[in-house]
C-alpha cells in the first residue's frame, strides 16, 4: 500500500505499488487547502474533468499548478493534465523512483524522496549526473532548492557514448523528488510553494550551443509532463559574455512571465542569489562556498592532475572494457562514458 494522506495526496514509498485516491474538492475545501478565491472555480472545473481518472495528482493545490498561474488557462491545463497522466505510467515512475532512491517519513524536512541509488546500474551512472534536489535547503519562503552543476557535466562525452538516455532516469527522479517535496511543503503551509533552481555554469563552453537538442530532451521531461514548480531560476558564475548574450536574446526567446523568474549572476553571486532566490549563501553546497554537507557531482578528487585524453571514434565492439572501479588518483571524468565499463559490467 502507498502512503495515503487524509488531505488526498499520494506518495510512492519504497517497495510499494501505487495507491490512487480521488479528491473531490468543494469550494470550501479548496479554500481550506490554501487556494485563493480566483482559483477555486477553475480548479473545480479541472476536478470535474479528471472525474473517474486513476490519477494521483488530484488535490486542489496540485491541480492549481497546472493553470500556470493563470486562472483563465483551463483548456491548456486540461491538455497538460492528459499528457501528465499518460506519461507517468509510460516511464513506470514508481519503479524508476525505487531504483534511484527511497521514501522517508522524517518530520524535518517533511516526508520526501531521498537520492540513494538502489541498483548496481543506478550506482554506476550516478557519479556522472549533474544535479540534486537539496531536501534540507530552503528558500526564505520555504520552497525546496534544486542545484544543477552543468559545468561538471561531460555533455560531449555523453553524446559520444550514447548515454543521454542513461542519464534521463536520474533527471526524472530529481524532478519528481523536487515536485513531491513542493507538494509536501505546500500541504504543510496550506499555500502554493515553488522551488528555487540554481544553475552553476562555470566550465560550460559555447560548444554546448551545438547540442541544444540534447538539452531540450531534458527540458521536455519537465515542460510537458509537470505543472508549474519554479519560483526563480538563478544562473550563477556566468562569464560576462554570457550575461551580454542573455540580455540581448532572452526578450526574443521567453515570455515576460518567465523572464521575471530568471537572474544571471557572475562569480560574486552570493548577495544577488539571496535577493533573487531567497537562498542564504552559508547554506549552499560546499562547492559553492557554503556549509552544506552534500557535495554535488565533485569536479575532481583531491590531487587529481590527469585530464581526460582525446579518444578516436571507434566502433562499440572495438572499445576496451573499463574497470568497474576508478583507478586511484584518476578523475572520474577521465574514464567515464564508456558503455562497456559503465553499463555492461552493471547489468541487473
Amino acid at each position: 500500500m502507498g502512503i495515503l494522506h487524509a488531505r488526498g495526496q499520494h506518495c510512492l514509498p519504497q517497495n510499494s505499488s501505487p495507491t490512487h485516491t480521488v479528491w473531490r474538492p468543494t469550494p470550501s475545501a479548496s479554500l481550506q487547502a490554501g487556494l485563493s478565491m480566483d482559483f477555486v472555480a477553475p480548479v473545480s472545473e479541472l476536478e470535474r474533468f479528471i472525474q473517474g481518472w486513476d490519477f494521483d495528482l488530484d488535490d486542489p493545490l496540485t491541480l492549481a499548478r497546472f493553470l500556470l498561474g493563470n486562472p483563465a488557462s483551463v483548456e491548456e491545463a486540461k491538455l497538460r493534465l492528459e499528457e501528465c497522466r499518460a506519461w507517468r505510467p509510460q516511464v513506470d515512475l514508481p519503479r524508476l523512483m525505487q531504483r534511484w532512491g527511497y521514501w522517508t517519513t522524517a518530520e524535518k524536512p517533511p516526508p520526501h524522496w531521498v537520492w540513494q541509488p538502489q541498483t548496481p546500474r543506478a550506482a554506476a551512472v550516478a557519479p556522472y549526473f549533474f544535479g540534486r534536489c537539496c531536501p534540507e535547503l530552503r528558500t526564505q519562503s520555504g520552497g525546496p532548492v534544486l542545484v544543477l552543476r552543468l559545468g561538471a557535466f561531460d555533455l560531449e562525452g555523453a553524446l559520444r557514448e550514447n548515454l543521454v538516455e542513461e542519464l534521463m532516469e536520474p533527471w526524472i527522479f530529481m524532478v519528481e523528488q523536487t515536485f513531491q517535496l513542493c507538494r509536501e511543503v505546500a500541504f504543510e503551509k496550506k499555500r502554493l510553494v515553488k522551488l528555487a533552481c540554481i544553475v552553476d555554469i562555470e566550465g560550460v563552453s559555447f560548444t554546448w550551443l551545438q547540442h541544444l537538442s540534447v538539452l531540450q530532451q531534458f527540458a521536455k521531461a519537465i515542460n510537458r509532463h509537470y505543472p508549474e514548480m519554479a519560483q526563480t531560476l538563478t544562473v550563477i558564475r556566468a562569464p560576462h559574455i554570457f550575461t551580454w548574450l542573455w540580455e540581448v536574446a532572452a526578450p526574443l526567446l521567453l515570455e515576460e512571465m518567465t523572464l521575471k523568474k530568471v537572474a544571471i549572476l557572475g562569480h560574486d553571486f552570493r548577495e544577488g542569489l539571496a535577493a533573487h532566490a531567497g537562498v542564504a549563501a552559508a547554506e549552499l553546497p560546499s562547492f559553492l562556498g557554503g556549509g552544506g554537507e552534500e557535495e554535488l557531482v565533485p569536479d575532481c578528487p583531491p590531487g587529481c592532475t590527469t585530464r581526460r585524453p582525446e579518444r578516436r571514434r571507434t566502433r562499440r565492439s572495438q572499445r576496451i572494457r573499463r574497470p568497474a572501479s576508478r583507478p586511484a588518483g584518476l578523475c572520474h571524468r577521465d574514464f567515464c562514458f564508456s558503455p562497456a565499463g559503465l553499463v555492461d559490467n552493471y547489468k541487473e
